[in-house]
């Protein structure tokens, strides 16, 4: 009775050890072989599931693909061309899109969090409404891409390239964009940053010059030693950010809340300060005798007439 017992428990773990075994080569495969069939024969796949793939550029030529709506999580598109690809509210959480080629790419409310992005081109593309929480863009160009409305919480934008880019109402509070270049390249070509949040934000020593800021919100931002010249800050939410050795050199801050910020040696040459309100700002070492102080609310709580 023992003896079978023995022989039963030895069959039970043998059984469990070849559907783990069975499990993890499904996970490992996760795509479905008619799908990846179907993209490499018309060039088309909607609502495919392409999970856990890793795409090689010999192999399937993936520019002007449409993958509208598949599934690509944890896929691997590193190194490849995937310029003016349709991914279109596809899920591309947890991808691998280092050192891409993407330009005039659509990824318009497609879900990228957690991704890596580095190092990539993303000229002129499409991120509109897309999710890119926690996603890694260090490194990379998105000149003249569109994010209006896009979720950047807590991502890594270190020395990027985001020049002309529309960044309108997009959400990246606690992102890291220290070093970046956000700067407009010209008065037709501006960087749009209107209505953003960008509270508790990190963008040290970055280049904002030329920036459209209007109604931004920047509580608590870090933006120490950034280039803000020309900036439009006009009703800008900037209370308690910290704007020391910040250039704001003919900035226009009218009507902003500089409440409890620090413009410690800052450069404000020539800034419109037309009621805004300084109301406890530390202003060791700045000089604004050039600005425009009308209606200003001082740090003293006096206004300027």
């Amino acid at each position: 009775m023992n003896k079978n017992k023995q022989l039963l428990t030895i069959l039970v773990f043998l059984i469990s050890i070849v559907f783990c075994f069975c499990q993890n080569t499904l996970n490992a495969y996760a795509y479905q072989k008619e799908d990846l069939l179907k993209l490499e024969n018309y060039h088309k796949c909607i609502k495919c599931d392409l999970e856990k793939y890793h795409f090689n550029s010999k192999k399937i030529d993936l520019q002007k693909a449409n993958l509208k709506a598949s599934n690509l999580h944890k896929a691997n598109l590193k190194n490849n061309n995937i310029s003016q690809v349709n991914f279109n509210q596809a899920d591309l959480s947890f991808v691998n899109l280092e050192n891409t080629t993407a330009i005039k790419t659509n990824f318009k409310q497609a879900n990228i969090s957690h991704s890596n992005l580095k190092r990539s081109n993303f000229s002129n593309s499409d991120f509109s409404q897309a999710q890119l929480n926690n996603a890694n863009l260090s490194y990379s160009t998105l000149n003249k891409s569109n994010l209006s409305r896009s979720h950047l919480i807590s991502a890594k934008l270190i020395q990027t390239n985001l020049t002309a880019t529309n960044l309108h109402k997009a959400n990246l509070s606690q992102a890291d964009l220290t070093e970046a270049n956000l700067s407009s390249k010209s008065k037709k070509e501006i960087t749009n940053l209107s209505q953003a949040n960008l509270s508790e934000t990190r963008i040290i020593n970055a280049e904002i010059k030329g920036v459209n800021l209007i109604k931004a919100n920047l509580f608590h931002a870090d933006l120490e030693g950034s280039d803000l010249q020309n900036s439009n800050l006009k009703k800008a939410n900037l209370a308690q950010a910290n704007l020391s050795h910040v250039n704001l050199t003919n900035a226009n801050l009218k009507k902003a809340n500089l409440i409890n910020s620090s413009l410690v040696y800052a450069k404000l040459d020539h800034c419109d300060l037309r009621k805004a309100n300084l109301e406890k700002a530390n202003l060791t070492g700045t000089n604004i005798e050039t600005c425009n102080l009308k209606g200003t609310i001082m740090p003293d709580g006096t206004i300027h007439n």
